[in-house]
């Protein structure tokens, strides 16, 4: 059977023109398609996980607003230091650094009110605490000061180890002394003296 060489090459170009048309048509047309319809499903799940997390924050619509009126009611809230004065107020936090520390098992050394400090809108209480114990009952007084309301918020402390008699072996554990700044908020009432 005789076969054309020009037959075989016009063949051959007819392919090649032919797939190489197929492959711009597919890079300029489909490949753009699949990419933006591909993008589109991604926002669209994207929107879906928004959507649901509107709901959710929806449904707890109540709560939020609840929550929201106690706090913008200052006069109720358990988060201030609570007194009718300044003295008052200093003398709470005082004790109260007292009862949580000997809960915890230190041993308080002394405790003083400091200047209070007034940062934005918002003035707070300070005061002065030295304390002394193992290492755990210090550790326990600065997560129960800083764990419940009224908030009270540790400002500085230092820390120091005493130095043991020489050739004498620690049987427990060893004591630290400790000195903290704790301040705390107090109601705009409380502010006058």
């Amino acid at each position: 059977m005789p076969t054309d060489r020009s037959l075989i090459l016009r063949r051959s170009l007819f392919v090649g023109v032919n797939l190489c048309a197929l492959v711009v048509t597919y890079c300029l047309t489909i490949r753009p398609v699949v990419s933006l319809l591909s993008d589109q499903a991604d926002r669209l799940t994207q929107a879906r996980a928004a959507l649901s997390h509107y709901r959710a924050i929806a449904a707890r619509e109540a709560v939020v607003r609840g929550a929201a009126a106690q706090a913008g009611n200052a006069s109720f809230s358990t988060a201030f230091l609570p007194g009718a004065s300044d003295g008052a107020i200093n003398a709470g936090l005082q004790a109260r650094l007292k009862a949580i520390a000997d809960r915890a098992g230190a041993r308080v050394q002394s405790v003083r009110a400091l200047e209070p400090i007034t940062e934005g809108d918002i003035r707070y209480l300070k005061a002065h605490l030295e304390l002394a114990g193992p290492i755990a009952t210090i550790y326990a007084t600065l997560r129960a000061i800083e764990g419940r309301e009224p908030y009270l918020f540790v400002d500085t402390a230092a820390l120091r180890m005493p130095a043991s008699p020489p050739g004498i072996a620690l049987a427990e554990e060893p004591a630290i002394e400790a000195q903290i700044d704790v301040y705390g908020p107090v109601r705009h009432h409380a502010a006058g003296r």
